[in-house]
Parts: structure tokens; sequence; C-alpha cells
């Protein structure tokens, strides 16, 4: 380590200290940070399939895998993602069940919502990709969405079908749903 020379400067000049009393300070100063200074924690290890300090990021591999397994829908248009849970890693992540939202870029899109806990991709919410799909909310092994629809007197803008709210539950690494969901979007 180098030598530093310190010298103060007061009003009307300077005073030099003589090296026993700044060895002194010196000492007495790096002890008392070393006693007093707050201990630097661990960071809390990034678990698969999360990263920017959430428990599963959208733009991990474990997404990205996923979405390329989807099966393509009826426009042939890339599956987007548009959404995924936002839990800190500092909440703790395991048994969490995580989410993430695609739809694509066509006209009147449909919507998948894809699960995930313990960076393993589980699957989607549904078999099939519907439109008017928004997650509500949910907490570690919940999340609900609702569902709309549009009856066939209805302008695509404005569906008036629903609103329905399934809840999914994670229940170790299966996933139940509990409520209606909307009419066959093929029929």
């Amino acid at each position: 380590m180098p030598f530093v020379s310190v010298v103060p400067r007061f009003r009307g000049g300077s005073m030099r200290i003589k090296p026993a009393a700044f060895l002194a300070a010196t000492a007495a100063v790096a002890t008392s940070v070393v006693a007093f200074g707050a201990p630097i924690a661990a960071a809390d290890p990034v678990p698969p399939g999360g990263g920017h300090g959430l428990c599963f990021d959208v733009n991990s591999q474990v997404a990205r895998d996923a979405v390329a397994s989807l099966p393509p829908n009826r426009g042939g248009y890339p599956w987007v993602i548009e959404s995924g849970s936002q839990v800190p890693i500092s909440q703790g992540c395991d048994g969490l069940l995580s989410w993430m939202t695609v739809d694509w870029a066509g006209t009147h899109p449909g919507s998948h919502v894809l699960f995930f806990t313990d960076g393993q991709y589980l699957g989607t919410a549904t078999s099939k990709y519907y439109s008017y799909t928004d997650v509500l909310g949910g907490d570690r092994t919940h999340v609900q969405v609702r569902y709309r629809w549009a009856l066939p007197q209805d302008a695509l803008c404005c569906p008036s079908g629903g609103p329905s709210v399934v809840t999914f539950t994670l229940n170790g690494h299966d996933v139940t749903a509990d409520g209606q969901f909307p009419p066959d979007p093929d029929q």
C-alpha cells in the first residue's frame, strides 16, 4: 500500500502530524470501521429463470424456450412477450407461481398465460389462446386471470361476454384452475 502524507490545513497555515500520531489515528479509525461497520450481506442467489432482481425474468432463456414451444397462432405471427410477474428475489422464490403473457402483433390478437415455478415451465393456462385476457394478480401460489369474449353482436373493440375470473393454484409442480373459461374461440 502506498504511503499517504496527510497535511491538514488550518487558518493561518498548516500543521504537520508526526508519523507516530498519524499511525495511531489511522489505526483507531480502521478499528472503528471494522468494529462498527455494517456487515456486507451476500446477494440473494439468482434462481433459474430469474434475473434483473426478479424470481422470474421474461428475458430469461427459460422464458424464451417456453415461447418457442408454443404452437403457432392462426395468423402465423410470432409470439411476443407482453408482461410477467414481478416478484423480487429478496422475497424468496421457492414454490412461487410465476406467470408471463404473450400475444401477437396481428389484427385482433389472442393471448396465452404461461406458468413457471422453480425455473421450470409448467404450461399454459388454457390449451387455446383467448383474446381479451388479463392477469389481475395473485399471491405466491395463486394467479387470477380475467377473461372476456366477444358475443356475435359485439364489435371487436368492445366485448360484452364475461368477465369471468379464473384462479390458478400451484400445488407442487401442478397448476389447477377454478372458475369459468370463455367459450371455445374456434366455434
